[in-house]
């Protein structure tokens, strides 16, 4: 397969870097090869090209600008975007974008927002974790998912570090090494499930009610959701729960999943029979995970249609996007 988009691919800059460590810690800071190959456009490009990869849609997270503390976050989210578009100007044809926002503060966000998709024609905005230890069901961050629907572009919900009290509490144990806890609690299971709780959070508090035009997207094969879409059905349609349908109507409908580099079989079958393929996008997760040769390979194992395949590599990202 060629042409192919991906959409989960990070990107940093020195002094995002910097800001970083200086305000949040250094506990989860990239190496030092890992954050090269995130500043290091050329080197990703030549990347790109040996592995069929025709665009990148870029963003930065993790060691994100949006977790600073807060009014430096705005100016540095501003910043970074500012930096962002820059790139993709030099390269119009291989790079989009996503906007990183100011989350906790929501008009802030609101407005960048606004300015990174009419000003510096971004696709879509990435949101990083979860926002100072509160779920983005809080009614504080409304504005932030009426503004994307205004616009009609997807967000992204993404994974971000789990507190210090959360890893003590869920992965710190005597049984086994300080670094198996740290592990457990990022890539290994914590974001993930971190992630899912939020999508599912979201979805009972009415947000595809509220905005029924919506989209949010989720990597990692849809962090763990799609395995309980059953279960969490059974839940809403209990009386009382006052949601207008079933938790899979709106997960079908206003939700796109993408692998984010595992590239699995197993659980791309099963995303497939959860979501269809008009609803799966593709990404690697460059450079924190680099599947170099499986990026196009993973097609071959896919038992399904050249026209889904080519929905998944790039048709539907192309239309979600507006590319």
């Amino acid at each position: 397969m060629k042409n192919i988009i991906t959409i989960e691919e990070h990107f940093d800059t020195p002094q995002a870097a910097q800001l970083f460590n200086e305000h949040v810690g250094t506990e989860t800071q990239n190496a030092k090869p890992l954050y090269e190959k995130l500043i290091d456009f050329d080197n990703r490009l030549r990347y790109m090209d040996a592995n069929g990869i025709g665009m990148q849609i870029l963003s930065d997270a993790g060691n994100s600008p949006q977790v600073l503390p807060g009014k430096l976050a705005v100016s540095a989210c501003k910043e970074i975007n500012n930096v962002l578009v820059k790139v993709i100007q030099s390269h119009p044809d291989r790079f989009a974008g996503f906007a990183t926002l100011p989350v906790d503060e929501p008009e802030a966000a609101v407005e960048e927002l606004q300015r990174s998709v009419t000003k510096l024609g971004f696709k879509a905005a990435l949101i990083s974790g979860t926002v100072n230890g509160q779920f983005l069901d809080h009614p504080k961050f409304l504005p932030i998912f009426a503004e994307a629907e205004k616009l009609d572009v997807p967000l992204y919900l993404h994974p971000g570090y789990p507190t210090k009290e959360q890893r003590n509490l869920l992965y710190t144990s005597e049984a086994y090494p300080k670094i198996a806890g740290a592990l457990i609690s990022t890539f290994g299971w914590g974001w993930h499930m971190d992630q899912g709780l939020q999508m599912v959070r979201l979805i009972f508090a009415g947000i595809f009610d509220k905005f029924p035009e919506l989209k949010l997207i989720s990597g990692h094969w849809g962090e763990f959701v799609p395995n309980f879409i059953g279960r969490l059905d059974g839940i809403s349609h209990i009386p009382g729960i006052g949601l207008k349908k079933s938790f899979s109507q709106y997960y079908r409908n206003n939700v796109y999943v993408t692998p984010s580099g595992m590239f699995t079989k197993p659980q791309f079958e099963l995303a497939l029979a959860e979501m269809g393929a008009d609803h799966i996008l593709y990404s690697e997760d460059y450079p924190y995970i680099i599947k170099e040769g499986e990026v196009s390979s993973f097609f071959d194992q896919m038992s399904i249609s050249m026209e889904d395949k080519e929905k998944i590599a790039y048709k539907n990202a192309e239309k979600l996007f507006k590319l």
